[in-house]
């Protein structure tokens, strides 16, 4: 006969994270619509596809292999993509939990945490995983994407981390 646990049989812990995962990975993955579809607006004027843009973040893995993937490299993208801004929440969540400021001020602390975030992302994480330096772009994308980490992931990060309960425990 199969042991099953009841959600009240959880230690307290366990069941704040239980109620706290949905709402992070709805935070993920809407901040990663979100950006990604700020990138394809910014992009589509000079012809980059949507697919394009997510076979960059296959690209972190796969290498230029990735552009003539199609919409496998594509899809994988999008999931290394979202996966990676469920972190993102996450770790949000987690500082949350320990500096009650997070909660208090989420336009704030949300703003300067996305900016963070972007440089953390893409200037260190990306040239990582992608085995060289970062090229960031040129000066009008970097203002725009700083923006959009701002403003579109770090808040949200903030309001959703707010949502899934990130209060000590």
């Amino acid at each position: 006969m199969p042991i099953t646990l009841s959600p009240t049989a959880l230690h307290p812990a366990a069941r704040a994270r239980q109620r706290s995962l949905p709402w992070l990975l709805l935070g993920g993955y809407t901040v990663a619509t979100l950006d990604v579809l700020c990138a394809i607006a910014y992009w589509a004027p000079q012809g980059v596809g949507a697919g394009r843009i997510l076979q960059t973040f296959a690209a972190w893995f796969l290498g230029p292999a990735a552009y003539s993937g199609g919409a496998a490299t594509a899809t994988l993208g999008a999931l290394v993509y979202g996966h990676l801004m469920w972190g993102v929440v996450a770790l949000y969540h987690a500082i949350a939990r320990r500096h009650p400021v997070l909660l208090r001020r989420p336009i704030l602390c949300g703003a300067a945490y996305g900016a963070v975030a972007y440089f953390a992302i893409f200037a260190g994480l990306a040239s990582l995983l992608a085995g060289k330096p970062a090229s960031l772009g040129e000066p009008a994308w970097i203002l725009t994407c700083i923006v959009v980490y701002m403003t579109l992931v770090g808040i949200p990060c903030a309001l959703f981390s707010r949502a899934a309960g990130a209060r000590r425990r």
